[in-house]
């Protein structure tokens, strides 16, 4: 009992030593000065909250909005919040959200011309009904309705890669109206299809696990020949269609070989790598074609350094965040999430307070519900510059990520605390069978 009672010592005192003093001066008028109170959860008219975000953002023309997990009522709120503002403040014009991208075209038709219902749209958005939530509705119901009043539009995409069957029947379809003997060609090969479940990726994964090498050999020869000749054919094709429509085509043969790819992986960091890669490569062609970006994704998505997850202790991750960060430099800002306590009612589960010396639990020490945090400027404060550099923990999805804050993002916004998103009615049916 002595030497436990002992171990609990030192483990408070290392805690307790490994963030900023928050009675420090210097401390507490870094915080005061790069700090904004959120006073509202829900979208209001006023932006008077959320000045901040201008300054945070800067000249940049991409923003990345994390998430510490993808269920979190409060943080999908505030970010509503904040892509409003981008939109109608500082004119961004579009936002890609971590989802598949063969789905992504309908839901864009939507937000620009109204077409389709809203509720299947989402329903039938692919995944693991992360994004079927009142949360998403609410968001791209305020889009298309800017867009109708508006005098520029703006787009939505997905950029994941882990739903290809819908991209493949799209590229058949394609190839059928501008390349008949190929299409007839490629269509009797196997592509693996049978294997994969759009609506739940987990199952592909355990269907390829089970999959044979030989099997797994031919899927890759057919989507690399795929792919190969549909960029080998770009000209001709968009000659018998458009640059707009040979675009997308090629971006979901470039998806699908790449889901190909990290299905047929047995390495768990390796698919990881392979997903956060293609991931970048196609918010890479969205920014390429729009501009002004912002980018919905989790955390470990959206940093600019590398990191390392609880699961994987010995890896240092250069994720997608990372690579976008290489390509664009300045012209990229990442807000970071965090929060602190909450439950999740109908689960009856509990999250406990933020560890003390972690960022989530840094945060929740400045007492406030909701706020912005802009990490700018912190070399003022020499205690808060020493525990930026150093490697610090964060909340996520089951598992802590572990990074140097002030190298992994621009900002912080924190939520105290947390509830679970409001899933609509469809989905949360399937989540209760």
């Amino acid at each position: 009992m002595k030497n436990l009672l002992i171990l609990l010592l030192i483990s408070i005192i290392s805690q307790n030593c490994n963030r900023p003093n928050l009675q420090n001066d210097q401390w507490r008028e870094w915080a005061i000065n790069n700090t904004q109170e959120i006073k509202a959860l829900e979208m209001t008219e006023s932006h008077a909250d959320l000045s901040l975000l201008k300054e945070i953002v800067g000249d940049a023309s991409i923003v990345c909005l994390g998430e510490s997990r993808h269920d979190l009522h409060e943080q999908f709120q505030l970010k509503l919040r904040f892509i409003k503002y981008l939109v109608e403040e500082l004119n961004f014009t579009t936002f890609a959200l971590e989802a598949s991208l063969p789905y992504s075209k309908e839901i864009n038709e939507f937000i620009l011309d109204g077409n389709g219902d809203i509720d299947q749209l989402l329903t039938n958005m692919p995944g693991w009904f992360l994004w079927d939530t009142e949360e998403i509705k609410e968001l791209l119901l305020w889009l298309r309705a800017y867009n109708e009043r508006a005098g520029h539009q703006v787009n939505f995409y997905g950029f994941d890669i882990v739903a290809p069957n819908e991209g493949l029947n799209q590229i058949f379809e394609y190839l059928g109206e501008v390349d008949t003997s190929f299409f007839e060609q490629i269509s009797n090969k196997n592509f693996g299809q049978h294997l994969i479940e759009d609506n739940f990726w987990m199952t592909t994964l355990q269907r390829y696990a089970e999959a044979t090498t030989e099997e797994k050999g031919l899927f890759a020869v057919n989507y690399q020949e795929l792919l190969n000749h549909i960029r080998d054919n770009k000209i001709d094709y968009i000659s018998k269609s458009s640059e707009q429509e040979y675009d997308w085509i090629a971006q979901l043969a470039f998806s699908a070989n790449a889901a190909n790819k990290m299905f047929s992986s047995e390495d768990r960091v390796e698919m990881g790598l392979i997903r956060d890669g293609a991931m970048a490569e196609i918010s890479s062609w969205i920014i390429a074609q729009n501009q002004r970006t912002i980018i919905w994704a989790h955390n470990v998505h959206i940093a600019k350094s590398d990191f390392v997850m609880s699961m994987f202790p010995d890896t240092k991750i250069e994720g997608m965040g990372y690579i976008l960060s290489q390509q664009f430099k300045e012209e990229i800002v990442s807000i970071g999430a965090a929060f602190d306590e909450g439950t999740f009612e109908n689960e009856n589960r509990t999250f406990q307070p933020a560890t003390p010396s972690s960022i989530d639990g840094m945060l929740a020490a400045l007492a406030m519900d909701y706020f912005l945090m802009n990490l700018d400027d912190y070399s003022k404060s020499e205690e808060l510059a020493t525990w930026l550099s150093q490697e610090q923990l964060m909340q996520g999805q089951e598992f802590e990520m572990s990074c140097i804050p002030s190298k992994a993002f621009d900002a912080f916004f924190f939520t105290k605390n947390i509830s679970k998103v409001r899933y609509n009615r469809a989905t949360l049916e399937r989540l209760r069978n």
